[in-house]
């Protein structure tokens, strides 16, 4: 063997031994002191996969490289003492955006801005239609809530927590993990919110909430790939839940909340028993 690359994270390490296999390139991973160590079966093809590491150097969220650490569902455990989810409201989250976060932020951003360019008409347009049968119609109108928000406080929690969690899903996982979670929660917390108060509602707190719930229970169902949520992370949104509904019932789209996190659970919780069983046994 030959020695190809040291990593001063284990993760890292990981996601380029995938994207190595990935190419038919044999390596091995070994921790040695805070290092991670990759090391390559074929001396052979050392130039081949110093070229390759050269681009992951450059870009490490190329697409090719995230999507394939999350096809073969490589665990990403972090070293004991640190964590594989970058810190919440770190220095770094702009940087580490891909691109469904990123579009979702600066649309939403865009909609906020709108009424004082354009009036309220956009507003209208997007917000959930005044009965089932307008929803049919326009069946866009089911996801579109998520991007209307009403003051400076509500986009910026949102939006923080936005980007934080859909970051983690979409750096560990995919693009189109993170899109199919998001649609899927949108909708099932937008329709259990107009169910409970009507149309007037707005926001992606069921979304994060749906996120949220969607990492929980994949880190639960399948903690060896290295990414769940901090306690304090769920704990504290948890507890913003209850206090919604005690002190700012008819305020807060508590339902959407409450339906978002359920329905992020059930998909954590399927996804996670997936790929447990299929790559973790």
């Amino acid at each position: 063997m030959i020695e190809l690359a040291r990593f001063p994270h284990a993760q890292p390490a990981r996601m380029f031994a995938q994207a190595l296999r990935g190419q038919g390139i044999a390596s091995v991973l070994r921790e040695e002191g805070e290092q991670a160590v990759l090391y390559l079966e074929d001396a052979a093809r050392f130039q081949e996969a110093r070229t390759l590491l050269d681009a992951f150097v450059q870009n490490p969220n190329d697409p090719r490289f995230r999507s394939a650490a999350w096809l073969a569902s490589e665990p990403a455990a972090p070293r004991a003492g640190s964590s594989a989810m970058p810190p919440l409201f770190s220095g770094r989250w702009l940087a580490s955006l891909g691109p469904v976060t990123r579009l979702v932020l600066i649309i939403t951003v865009l909609v906020y801005v709108s009424p004082m360019l354009f009036g309220a008409g956009i507003y209208r347009a997007l917000m959930f239609p005044d009965s089932l049968a307008g929803l049919a119609s326009q069946p866009w109108r089911l996801f579109t809530p998520m991007l209307l928000h009403f003051g400076l406080l509500h986009i910026a929690f949102n939006l923080l927590w936005w980007t934080d969690l859909g970051r983690t899903i979409e750096n560990f996982q995919s693009s189109g993990q993170l899109l199919w979670v998001t649609l899927v929660t949108a909708g099932i917390s937008a329709l259990a919110q107009f169910l409970a108060s009507g149309p007037a509602f707005g926001g992606l707190s069921g979304v994060v909430y749906g996120l949220l719930g969607y990492l929980w229970l994949y880190g639960r169902v399948n903690p060896q790939a290295g990414y769940a949520l901090r306690r304090e992370i769920v704990l504290f949104m948890l507890a913003w839940l209850v206090i919604c509904y005690v002190g700012l019932a008819g305020i807060v789209a508590n339902e959407a909340h409450l339906a978002g996190l359920i329905s992020g659970c059930v998909l954590g919780a399927a996804t996670g028993y997936y790929r447990r069983q299929r790559y973790y046994r």
